[in-house]
């Protein structure tokens, strides 16, 4: 039997975003874009989707809305504010938030969907600008499980690894888990170079033999090898890892808690971000860490 197609419609067709479109296009979706720059409009046709440039129409058309913008406050200007969704009379249903946001504002704009009969699936990913090519993407889902079963289709086309965390707001709170831990991952990997660098030791060397035991990681992996060969050409960049750095802070600072190393990421993230490293790989915190006074 035929699957039936969904038109989908995404805002957010960027490192990320775009690939995820290419692949949905792959496997017969029909899929829209509304494209807020005008400059992407050519790269973004390449791929199949069909611009609308009109909310309006561009609303009336698609059955779920997909996100994968850069910040809370765009999620929030998209859904819930004076020109947002919940103003238009006729909507897609079900919204698919594959941004990484704050899990605070997620289930309040969840709360504000659900008058409008619009449900808020929060779907945050891992996995880069090369998983959203290969679609082996990890994808943290929050949000209620008929719901989630219902566009769970296009989510296993999307990624490899597809955890239904819990209610609304639980997806993103997966993230900044997740990354928290890569944050401090990437500034103990560039520890071991700066303390390798003292010893002038061969740090391939040191990279190969960590591969083999309990100190490997895909970011000793790939970040690694980006820091060892000074190749910085981002698949997640900089300025939006130090933006997830923030909403990890913002979560400790709500929750009243603590998180020693998550202070240390948080700080130098934020140089990096400052230092001229805001469009590179989230990798180049190491030229930071390694040059600070």
């Amino acid at each position: 039997m035929k699957r039936k197609l969904h038109t989908i419609g995404f805002i957010g067709t960027g490192i990320i975003g775009l690939p995820m479109a290419f692949n949905l296009i792959k496997n017969n979706y029909n899929i829209y874009a509304y494209v807020r720059n005008i400059k992407n409009h050519r790269k973004v046709k390449k791929t199949g989707c069909l611009i609308i440039n009109d909310l309006t129409e561009f609303y009336e058309k698609i059955d779920i809305l997909i996100l994968a913008v850069s910040d809370t406050k765009d999620v929030e200007e998209i859904l819930v504010g004076t020109n947002g969704l919940i103003k238009f009379s006729k909507t897609p249903k079900i919204v698919i938030d594959m941004s990484t946001i704050c899990p605070i504002e997620t289930i309040s704009m969840s709360k504000k969907l659900s008058k409008f009969k619009i449900s808020l699936i929060d779907a945050p990913v891992s996995g880069g600008e090369i998983g959203a090519i290969k679609g082996n993407l990890s994808i943290m889902v929050g949000g209620k499980k008929n719901k989630v079963n219902k566009v769970m289709p296009i989510l296993k086309i999307l990624g490899e690894k597809i955890t239904h965390i819990g209610e609304s707001g639980s997806g993103q709170v997966a993230k900044a888990c997740n990354q928290l831990i890569v944050g401090q991952t990437i500034n103990a990997v560039s520890e071991a170079f700066i303390m390798a660098d003292k010893f002038k030791t061969n740090k391939n060397k040191i990279r190969e033999a960590l591969l083999g035991g309990f100190a490997n990681s895909k970011i000793l992996e790939i970040h690694g090898k980006r820091m060892l060969t000074n190749d910085y050409k981002p698949g997640f960049k900089t300025k939006l890892h130090a933006k997830d750095m923030r909403i990890v802070k913002k979560i400790t600072k709500r929750k009243n808690i603590n998180l020693a190393g998550t202070n240390i990421v948080y700080k130098y993230m934020q140089i990096a971000n400052k230092k001229g490293h805001a469009e590179k790989d989230s990798s180049a915190y190491y030229l930071t860490l390694k040059n600070k006074k």
